[in-house]
């Protein structure tokens, strides 16, 4: 039966706790395409996930020992295509496996940092893109770099992950005159990376240190808690910074349908799917300068930017956007029509099933040829 006679079958290797991997399976359950989804744990209960291994290895270790096992899964279940989520590990044991057609996904760090690491790191990366038949970039500035690492720009394909319409809905119903105050939001992971430092040492800031003016929340969990909760008691914010943790999506739509401002101090990123979440639900984004977040923010009319670490300069943003309601209702509309334009989760996935059924056709040997 070719794929013309039923829907195809994908094999997804990507992270099962990582909810942008739960979103892309889940889509193509929904297609009806016959899914298989591994991961290395931890591995959410509720994901249908299936384990590459049950230890806990180093991840690189992992990768390596499991190439194997993994080779022969693909020989039984025979996908129409693989799908790797993210380069670094698990584009790497789809490039061990030497299976084709494979598409890829890239998402940030694994393009704009991993390669930088060491040569090793770059040469993994490299080989990666190389062997690939399509890959996906949610961004114009990792489609560059990847082209720079050596990926062919034929294979690559600009694809942001998108935000659900529920988001959009947020926004519509919005009241933009609510009273009480500001209340700004940053919603990314507790790592290094986002530097959500930044925006407690702004909240501390004398411009912004009336409650009846600002409320500031951080949504989301991760290494850096601790250190961050320390430094918020030892400025003395008490009440006004909340920790909330890491939140479901209908908890967390309820809590940014209540925020004017969203703030990400990320120092490296992608598309920001949080940010594109904001945007769409009436947020105002002030946000580090990034050329990634330069192709969604054009400073001063839908969102502000400041440099990355700069807490001062962050803080002056804020007072800013909250002295011009006006500008900000504005800039919450734009916002919109932005996400409707460009970042619909279901239509950025048919584009993206779109360019794996062309791949995958290709693959197939035209039944007219001689073998």
């Amino acid at each position: 039966m070719g794929i013309s006679e039923r829907q195809p079958k994908i094999l997804i290797l990507g992270e099962a706790s990582v909810v942008h991997s739960r979103r892309w399976a889940g889509y193509f359950r929904q297609r009806g395409w016959t899914v298989r989804w591994l991961s290395f744990p931890p591995i959410p209960p509720d994901s249908g996930a299936e384990p590459i291994t049950k230890a806990r290895y180093h991840r690189a270790i992992a990768v390596l020992l499991s190439a194997g096992n993994v080779r022969r899964l693909i020989d039984t279940f025979r996908p129409d295509i693989v799908s790797a989520l993210f380069l670094p590990d698990y584009g790497w044991l789809a490039n061990l496996c030497r299976r084709h057609p494979l598409a890829v996904s890239a998402w940030g760090s694994d393009v704009l940092i991993a390669p930088h690491k060491s040569r090793l790191h770059r040469w993994r990366i490299v080989s990666v893109l190389r062997h690939a038949d399509l890959i996906f970039a949610d961004a114009d500035l990792l489609g560059r770099e990847m082209v720079t690492l050596g990926a062919s720009p034929g294979k690559i394909d600009i694809v942001p992950l998108g935000v659900e319409d529920s988001w959009l809905a947020l926004g519509d119903s919005r009241d933009h005159a609510s009273p009480g105050p500001i209340r700004v939001l940053t919603d990314r992971r507790l790592e290094p990376l986002y530097r959500v430092e930044t925006l407690i040492r702004a909240a501390a800031d004398p411009m912004l240190s009336d409650p009846a003016e600002f409320d500031f929340c951080v949504v989301g969990d991760g290494s850096m808690k601790d250190k961050h909760l320390r430094l918020s008691r030892n400025l003395g914010l008490g009440d006004r910074l909340r920790f909330v943790g890491f939140l479901p999506e209908e908890r967390l739509q309820t809590l940014v349908a209540k925020s004017e401002i969203y703030v990400s101090c990320a120092s490296s990123d992608g598309t920001s799917v949080s940010m594109l979440e904001a945007m769409a639900a009436g947020c105002v984004p002030i946000v580090t300068d990034l050329t990634v977040n330069r192709e969604w923010i054009e400073p001063g009319v839908n969102g502000l930017v400041f440099p990355v670490g700069d807490h001062g300069t962050l803080a002056t943003m804020i007072r800013r956007a909250a002295s011009d309601p006006a500008w900000m209702k504005t800039a919450a509309a734009r916002n919109r029509e932005i996400i409707r334009r460009r970042a619909r989760w279901r239509d950025n996935m048919a584009t993206v099933e779109d360019a794996m059924i062309r791949v995958i056709r290709a693959s197939r040997p035209n039944p007219g040829s001689r073998p």
